[in-house]
């Protein structure tokens, strides 16, 4: 099988969809699999709130901003964040999680243009 490369748009919030954390699972398993690489994940629409540092889930809930932290500290993954969505609903750079990046729509166009594939959540 060949090595492909992927780019993986999520649009769900942390919280109240399966899509983020669908897209996180998803991630994972690309990433056992030593053929396939991530270039880039990138947050958009109501995906941005996946970034909030604030977010506090309870305790026997499963914490989606941390794991995708993690992920990215493991795999040295980019995670960046649509920085217009992420103003419009409050996700600031104060705000913003680590291992979040802020940046423009132009990142998401350059990952899509060298992936060999793109997914969205």
């Amino acid at each position: 099988m060949s090595s492909l490369n992927y780019t993986l748009m999520v649009m769900g919030p942390a919280y109240g969809t399966q899509a983020a954390y669908c897209a996180y699972q998803f991630a994972q398993v690309l990433l056992t699999d030593t053929n396939h690489t991530i270039n880039n994940i990138f947050f958009y629409a109501d995906g941005v709130y996946n970034g909030n540092s604030y977010t506090d889930p309870a305790n026997d809930e499963f914490d989606l901003v941390s794991a995708w932290q993690q992920l990215a500290q493991q795999h040295s993954l980019k995670l960046t964040v649509c920085v217009a969505a992420a103003q419009r609903r409050g996700v600031l750079q104060s705000n913003l999680a680590a291992h979040f990046q802020l940046t423009g729509l132009g990142e998401l166009g350059e990952s899509i243009t060298t992936s060999d594939r793109v997914i969205q959540f």
